[in-house]
């Protein structure tokens, strides 16, 4: 009775480090529940079933459901894009592609609440960033269409092209392969493809480059480019 007692004092104070020191509030949120399943679990243990229930079931799921509810319609995130085949594209089954594929795998991780909007052009889409409309934009940006109201977050490496006097990026370079074009490209110089940042959003874009550099660290990231290019 006393070690289990005592493991749980452990527990208990390993997650309140843990809530303390969380970089995001939807991971402060999860162990701050898991503080109070044991904060329960001690009292069912100290002879109070009922103030146990009492705990887990208000102390607990309530508070947990209530904060997330709070957490996903705080962290909305107007996400628009541009259709780039492999990259990010709408089809019947929804949005797919390698930047779809990044942008899902962090909103599941941050606890957003994203809204997608499609723009018929770049150079719309560039504007709606710029004016504070949409906080990030998707679509095979590269860092050379950023403008000073925006900020990239490079995610990949790529090349640009000269092809007949128009300078192309790799997928741009890709498809146009597919279409039965023979290029003959000129290597012209090193990029990367970024995530456009409003200026307006800065907390995001410093929590994207953070799971950005996480993904690419833990492999993730090369896993997914594998699978889309």
């Amino acid at each position: 009775m006393n070690t289990v007692a005592i493991m749980i004092g452990v527990l208990y104070l390993i997650s309140a480090v843990i809530v303390v020191a969380s970089k995001n509030s939807f991971q402060a949120v999860i162990w701050f529940g898991i503080m109070g399943s044991l904060s329960a679990i001690v009292m069912l243990l100290a002879g109070a079933p009922d103030v146990a229930m009492t705990q887990f079931t208000v102390g607990v799921a309530l508070v947990l459901i209530v904060y997330i509810m709070a957490l996903k319609r705080q962290r909305r995130v107007r996400l628009g894009f541009v259709n780039v085949p492999s990259m990010i594209e709408a089809g019947s089954g929804g949005l797919k592609g390698l930047e779809w594929e990044i942008m899902k795998r962090i909103d599941e991780k941050e606890g957003y609440h994203i809204e997608a909007m499609a723009f018929e052009s770049r150079e719309a889409a560039i504007k709606a960033v710029e004016a504070h409309e949409i906080d990030i934009l998707c679509g095979a940006f590269t860092q050379e269409e950023l403008s000073g109201d925006t900020r990239g977050i490079a995610y990949l490496e790529t090349s640009i092209f000269d092809f007949e006097g128009v300078e192309v990026d790799f997928v741009k370079l890709k498809q146009l392969s597919r279409m039965s074009v023979s290029p003959r490209p000129v290597f012209l110089k090193k990029s990367n493809y970024v995530f456009i940042v409003s200026r307006s959003s800065e907390d995001l874009a410093r929590i994207l480059s953070n799971d950005i550099e996480n993904m690419v660290k833990d492999g993730r990231m090369e896993k997914i480019v594998g699978r889309y290019l």
